[in-house]
């Protein structure tokens, strides 16, 4: 209920129309409106201000529409601005229900910047990065077009990028961690799920720090997924559930560091934090790529697995043709041509596996056979311009070669002659043979044609072997001694090539009592990382890891545990919706909640009342959804609940 509150500034009295919020464990007293000094409240009593309030005391929203009698007296020469309110809101009570503050509290040490608890100042830039994604000097501007300052009573101008600085200053990644840790608990308390089955992936994130940056280790140049190689990165590990698709585990790392590398660190990690959130490793299971396949990585894991795996030591695979292949029908409605295999032996491992088969990978190894067949063309081309001229590096070659091949006869030569004398004196000597006799050398034949023909066979096809397999090459000797290069492809050969090798993947498991249904549906659902994680956190309009402007290992790392906690909280907040009914992926529930705009009406400077913009049935629908988040999250988690 709301009440006049008088408060003393210098002396002379002020008044507030205040009202008691709980607020996280606490009720605090939140002004909803300045009225000023005792005059100015003799004056709005006098028309009919507090009358108003209690004719519209049957309601308990702070939006009540105001009467024509309001209009035509307090707000005669009335202005009006709108603020950001319905997402800012929405992750903001979703947060307060998650406890992030308190969490925060609890593992960080304790730190006053600008008047704030720095758990408010990183919930904030929580709050920021799900939004809009910027640097922390921007916040100022963002903030301010929101109602953020008038619920949580700060001044937005007093958060730039230096007090951001100094609320993140010292958290170490113990600490960071240890919140991680509680929050999950926290989420898993509240979905009530029971997580066996993971999915581990990787990522890295592309930065423009200097290379002569010595206060970053972590950031290295490699390989970078967003073709950025000419740049510093930072790589990242994480693991999530299809059950509950949020960060639940991850960890930094050198961005120079290849996945099967990385892999037992943060196996070895998990493990660990698996057991600090009282679930058994031995007793789940984890989904990965086959990028990290090793049989060193596979005797170290310590819980069950699901993951691709190379058919190269194992081509007899190969063998087993498509029309062996059965339909499957995944839980998600897929098909797909699969065949199983109940028993299996790879990397040291006896367990199951299952080879699948996939139109689109066929595709695409087609296409990039195409590719290939082309360059091979232009490298035809180019051989066959260089025989035409006879002091080419081709020749040269051959010369060469025929140099190392006489080298090597009279080499055999020597040896063949001097094997024969000693073995004609021993004779002549009377001197019986002992142990194993010594063989001749074979003498080695010289062939032109044949030794030309290797060379421009290494020329065409050193960068693609394969393609010799159904691309022929031959040469003609012409009159004045240079060779001529004719080809020809294969197309039955080359058709047969792709129907044996092409389309089919490998999926492996330790898992000998599971289906191939099993097995498949399993591996399926390591779409959830891709999609609900790194895709995200590249998402530029929303919880965006970059842009990033630190530049020191202590600050990555905890500017990336505010962007994960940011898309958890916006993934908590999904959920809830989904319970009620409203499907919707974070972004685009964010975008919606955003449109939702809380007008404020002023009467000179002074501000005289606050509403919501008129919405429309879709608006409303989500505002009273938002508005049940005060009340507890409803997070209904399922299986195939992931975006």
């Amino acid at each position: 209920m709301a009440y006049v509150r008088e408060k003393m500034k210098k002396g002379n009295p002020y008044y507030y129309i205040v009202e008691g919020r709980r607020i996280g464990n606490k009720v605090q007293q939140v002004i909803l409106e300045y009225i000023g000094p005792f005059e100015k409240l003799k004056q709005l009593a006098l028309t009919g201000y507090l009358s108003k309030g209690a004719d519209n005391s049957g309601s308990d929203s702070p939006y009540a529409p105001a009467s024509e009698a309001d209009d035509s007296a307090a707000y005669a020469n009335a202005s009006f601005k709108t603020y950001a309110h319905g997402a800012v809101m929405s992750l903001l009570w979703t947060a307060e229900q998650l406890e992030i503050e308190k969490i925060m509290d609890q593992s960080f040490s304790p730190r006053i910047v600008k008047g704030l608890p720095r758990s408010r100042i990183l919930l904030l830039a929580m709050i920021q990065r799900a939004i809009n994604p910027g640097s922390k000097r921007e916040f100022a501007n963002w903030c301010s077009e929101t109602s953020l300052p008038y619920s949580l009573q700060f001044e937005a101008d007093h958060l730039d990028s230096t007090a951001f600085w100094e609320a993140m200053d010292g958290i170490s990644e113990k600490e960071i961690t240890t919140a991680w840790n509680r929050l999950i608990r926290k989420l898993i308390e509240l979905t009530g799920v029971d997580i066996k089955e993971f999915h581990l992936d990787y990522s890295n994130y592309f930065t423009f720090i200097n290379t002569t940056n010595g206060r970053c280790v972590i950031c290295k140049r490699g390989h970078n997924k967003q073709k950025r190689d000419d740049l510093l990165q930072f790589a990242l590990a994480a693991l999530t559930s299809s059950a509950l698709n949020v960060p639940l585990i991850w960890q930094l790392y050198d961005g120079n560091t290849n996945d099967k590398t990385e892999f037992p660190a943060f196996t070895a990690h998990i493990r660990t934090q698996l057991t600090s959130l009282g679930i058994d490793p031995s007793e789940v299971t984890i989904c990965f790529d086959g990028g990290s396949n090793s049989e060193e990585n596979f005797s170290n894991l310590g819980f069950h697995f699901v993951c691709a795996h190379s058919l190269t030591g194992l081509k007899e695979l190969y063998e087993i043709d498509l029309s062996q292949y059965t339909e499957v029908t995944l839980k998600n409605g897929r098909k797909r041509q699969a065949y199983f295999l109940p028993t299996l032996t790879f990397s040291g491992v006896h367990g199951a596996g299952v080879l699948v088969f996939s139109e689109a990978l066929r595709d695409g190894q087609i296409a990039q056979l195409n590719r290939d067949v082309t360059s091979i063309q232009e490298a035809i081309a180019d051989v066959q311009t260089r025989l035409s001229n006879k002091r080419s590096s081709l020749y040269t070659q051959l010369k060469k070669r025929k140099e190392e091949v006489r080298h090597a006869q009279r080499d055999a030569e020597d040896y063949n002659m001097k094997l024969d004398q000693e073995e004609e004196a021993r004779q002549k000597a009377g001197i019986a043979k002992r142990g194993k006799a010594k063989k001749h050398k074979p003498i080695p034949d010289w062939d032109p044609d044949q030794e030309m023909l290797k060379i421009v066979q290494n020329a065409i096809f050193c960068k693609h072997k394969y393609c010799a397999e159904f691309i022929e090459v031959s040469l003609k000797c012409g009159e004045d001694e240079t060779y001529v290069l004719e080809w020809a492809l294969d197309a039955v050969a080359q058709s047969a090539y792709t129907n044996k090798y092409y389309g089919k993947k490998l999926i492996v498991t330790d898992h000998t009592d599971w289906t191939m249904e099993d097995i498949l549906n399993e591996y399926t659902d390591q779409e959830c990382i891709e999609n609900g994680i790194f895709r995200t956190s590249k998402d530029v309009d929303h919880f965006a890891i970059r842009p990033q402007y630190h530049w020191t290992d202590q600050k990555i790392r905890v500017h990336v545990f505010l962007c994960l906690a940011a898309i958890t909280i916006a993934e908590a907040m999904r959920v809830h919706f989904k319970s009620h009914g409203i499907v919707l992926p974070k972004a685009a529930l964010l975008d919606r909640l955003n449109g939702i705009r809380e007008g404020w009406v002023f009467n000179g400077e002074k501000k005289v009342k606050r509403a919501l913009e008129r919405l429309d049935q879709k608006q409303q629908e989500l505002w009273n959804v938002a508005e049940t988040i005060k009340e507890g999250l409803h997070l209904q988690i399922k299986t195939e609940d992931f975006e």
